[in-house]
């Protein structure tokens, strides 16, 4: 269920933004548990006149300064509830990582955001998530028992 969208300015080399992908797919998926085909992650590029930095459209911040200076990727996440702070805590250090790396921005600038959603309130295929997840633990119950 976890999905992260990964906001930054156009003009990072279209592999980097792929790998980034993969990285944080798999960060997520170790730390918390969570299978891959259950994760989405996308990225969102931005057009720099579109994007405020020092309250200044950043195109014209970045005519002055250097992209890695400038620039303040953002991390926007939803997560179920019940996830553990240490795993919190974990999934902020590690994308915070990797997306320094990977784009060549000081971590210093990197923004992550995590929101909790309660079953109830998060569909999968017009069901919430708490009805699925009920049905999901019955079939394991009932595997079991056979």
């Amino acid at each position: 269920m976890p999905v992260a969208n990964l906001h930054v300015l156009n003009g990072h080399p279209r592999e980097n933004l792929k790998q980034w992908i993969r990285e944080t797919s798999s960060a997520l998926s170790e730390i918390l548990a969570a299978p891959k085909d259950r994760l989405e992650v996308w990225v969102t590029e931005i057009d720099p006149e579109l994007w405020g930095i020092n309250g200044l459209p950043a195109d014209e911040v970045l005519a002055e300064m250097p992209r890695h200076d400038a620039e303040m990727p953002f991390i926007r996440m939803v997560l179920m509830e019940g996830r553990t702070v240490e795993q919190l805590h974990r999934v902020i250090a590690e994308l915070t990582a990797i997306t320094a790396r990977l784009l060549e921005v000081d971590a210093g600038r990197i923004r992550v955001y995590i929101a909790h959603a309660h079953p109830d309130r998060w569909g999968i295929g017009g069901i919430p998530a708490s009805v699925l997840r009920a049905a999901e633990l019955k079939a394991r119950h009932l595997e079991r028992e056979q």
